[in-house]
């Protein structure tokens, strides 16, 4: 395996530690990039991401530092893990500290609301040194992860050769990494899922049960395949990547998932605003990404009668019966 010597990860949150740990296994140097002083002095002070992932030690190898320069310099691969309304103006920004030729790596989740730009055509855009662009996902709860249970990822770039380098770097005993060429199968999957994963909440929120709440999925996976299918998407991916799958069924049915959560939240009444408080501050990709369907039905003509039934529920615009009747009709 071609190790990589320093790898840095941009996004401090659960998941950026997260990966950190599980990259530390295999590369000398590993680097993160945190928004917050808290969780630089938190891992500095107690080697604990106290702030979001508590009770977990950071490995040795593992630095964390609110200074891009310093965090970036010589990474021969860059890991960005943010939510997507930052990641334009923050690989921008820090397009200026990265090597030529280093490896630009999504492992945030969703589309570019108003561009309907994929991650890796915003790395790509914002990077022009960057050798190769992409993303990784799977059925991966940070938490699980950083514990070293049992997990699996996909990782698609543009590079076959590339992908296989990267997902050798992230593999262990216990996360198992794929290549993939199909970068649009994957950052589809990864946007579209948490919107599934609401309706799969909605379900738990008003009391259907298991046979409703199946359907919903099931139809939820239809309607990601068909957005990816417009795309371009690879037919097979769906089908012979379990990561793709796996990321779906684990986003829609883990108690610890935001998305499911939150969803669960808007069958019980409570509007998006009041269901994001819930979180305490943390993200709901699915809420924050929702009008991903409009784009789909208006420029695609892909018709995503769930997720497009929970964007107006999140918008006000109809009752939870209503949402409920479209969903299932």
């Amino acid at each position: 395996m071609a190790k990589f010597q320093k790898v840095a990860v941009v996004g401090a949150g659960a998941w950026g530690s997260a990966l950190s740990i599980i990259l530390s296994k295999n590369v000398e140097n590993v680097t993160v990039w945190a928004r917050e002083t808290e969780v630089v002095d938190s891992v500095k002070n107690i080697r604990e991401n106290s702030m979001f992932l508590p009770n977990i030690k950071i490995p040795e190898n593992v630095v964390f530092s609110n200074d891009p320069a310093l965090v970036l310099d010589k990474a021969e691969m860059v890991v960005w893990v943010m939510p997507i309304q930052y990641l334009t103006s923050t690989a921008k920004n820090f397009s200026q500290y990265i090597a030529d030729g280093a490896i630009m790596i999504n492992a945030g989740k969703g589309i570019e609301i108003g561009s309907w730009k994929r991650p890796s055509h915003i790395l790509k855009d914002a990077i022009p040194q960057a050798k190769s662009c992409g993303s990784i996902m799977g059925p991966n709860i940070a938490f699980e992860v950083a514990l070293g249970k049992y997990a699996e990822a996909v990782v698609a770039l543009d590079s076959h050769s590339d992908a296989v380098q990267v997902a050798e770097n992230f593999t262990t005993n216990s996360f198992k990494v794929r290549a993939t060429d199909d970068v649009v199968g994957v950052e589809i999957g990864a946007a579209l899922k948490n919107i599934v994963a609401l309706a799969a909440g909605f379900c738990d929120g008003m009391n259907l049960g298991a046979n409703t709440k199946s359907i919903v999925m099931a139809r939820g996976f239809q309607e990601i395949y068909r957005a990816a299918a417009s795309l371009g998407a690879w037919s097979d991916s769906f089908v012979k990547e379990s990561a793709i799958l796996g990321d779906v069924l684990t986003t829609c049915m883990s108690p610890d998932s935001r998305n499911r959560r939150t969803g669960e939240e808007l069958g019980k009444g409570l509007d998006a605003d009041s269901a994001q408080k819930k979180l305490n501050g943390r993200v709901c990709a699915g809420l924050e990404t929702i009008q991903i369907c409009r784009m789909f039905e208006n420029l695609h003509h892909v018709r995503l009668p769930i997720m497009t039934a929970l964007c107006d529920l999140s918008e006000g615009k109809i009752s939870r019966q209503e949402c409920l009747e479209r969903m299932l009709g």
